[in-house]
């Protein structure tokens, strides 16, 4: 069930700051028997390690954050941020490049750096979308609980369906509603960055693994719409991350040639920021009268490490 969060996790697993005063938040859950749905109230005394839903987050200085009905919880309220979020179609766009294992090569990566990290405990996804690639992490790492971060409403309801993912509507521009030293993985894919940030969030060991278009990256789709990566980028990222966390421990590039339908070309395009001011329409007959049916994946996959005493 959306929003459910699973007691095999823990009693508050997640360690999330109050944005407006820093005290930790607490997990407030509706009691079994309180469940929405068409099973809510029935089969009594079979509750016993059923997942709880969450209702709200609070904290000691009295501030509380509801939960949306479909389980993501909103720590923006009243501030707001001036970024535009992906809508629903952008979300879908996603979702079905993501079925399709069009990026599985992305997660497989992730994925094979979470086995490297000692005995994680908690995972945080900045700019998490759907919860896809966090997900994926979270059935590698069975004692784990991940924090999906996304100001997407229609991402966050996706993210927040996996029993041990608490998914915060949240702008990265900002501090992370994050304790210090806290999170053993942190992931960021295509997603805005901040380095100081990470460094602050990460316990002695964790991981920062940043994944990021080059040059090249679907460079087959970009006469549709879809917006480049600029040559040098890699190499401002490297500056900026190696003010806070010094040299990458790893450098992974992912090249590969995919196979794509009309229908997938579109959704990769819709994906992403041209997403926000194109038609879904028109960029699909673009696509087929251009007769695309071949991109290029070509990403970076930078991993820095902090060490204890940094």
């Amino acid at each position: 069930m959306t929003g459910e969060i699973s007691e095999a996790a823990g009693a508050d697993p997640w360690p999330v700051r109050c944005p407006h005063c820093g005290r930790a938040l607490r997990v407030d859950r509706r009691p079994p028997d309180q469940h929405v749905g068409n099973d809510a109230g029935q089969h009594a005394g079979q509750h016993a390690g059923r997942p709880t839903t969450i209702r709200a987050l609070s904290c000691d200085g009295g501030h509380r954050f509801d939960a949306a009905r479909q389980g993501y919880v909103n720590l923006l309220v009243g501030r707001g941020s001036s970024a535009t979020p992906d809508d629903t179609a952008m979300i879908m766009a996603r979702e079905r490049v993501q079925d399709a294992g069009i990026l599985r090569s992305v997660t497989e990566a992730l994925t094979a750096i979470a086995a490297r990290t000692t005995a994680p405990r908690q995972v945080l996804d900045c700019g998490a979308g759907t919860g896809h690639h966090l997900h994926a992490l979270l059935e590698a790492l069975p004692a784990a609980s991940g924090i999906a971060l996304d100001l997407s409403p229609a991402g966050l309801k996706r993210a927040a369906k996996h029993p041990r993912t608490l998914a915060l509507a949240w702008d990265l521009w900002r501090p992370l509603p994050v304790a210090d030293a806290s999170i053993d993985l942190l992931v960021d894919v295509f997603a805005p960055r901040s380095p100081a940030e990470y460094a602050r969030v990460l316990s002695p060991g964790g991981r920062a693994v940043v994944v990021t278009p080059r040059p090249g990256h679907l460079h087959e789709l970009a006469a549709h719409g879809l917006l480049g990566m600029r040559e040098g980028k890699h190499r401002e990222l490297l500056a900026r991350m190696g003010e806070a966390l010094g040299d990458p421990e790893e450098h992974r590039r992912i090249g590969e040639t995919i196979d794509l339908d009309a229908e997938q070309a579109a959704d990769l395009i819709m994906m992403g920021p041209a997403g926000h001011h194109r038609h879904r329409d028109q960029v699909l007959h673009d696509v087929g009268r251009e007769g695309t049916r071949r991109a290029t994946v070509d990403v970076d996959v930078t991993t820095w490490r902090r060490h204890a005493g940094d």
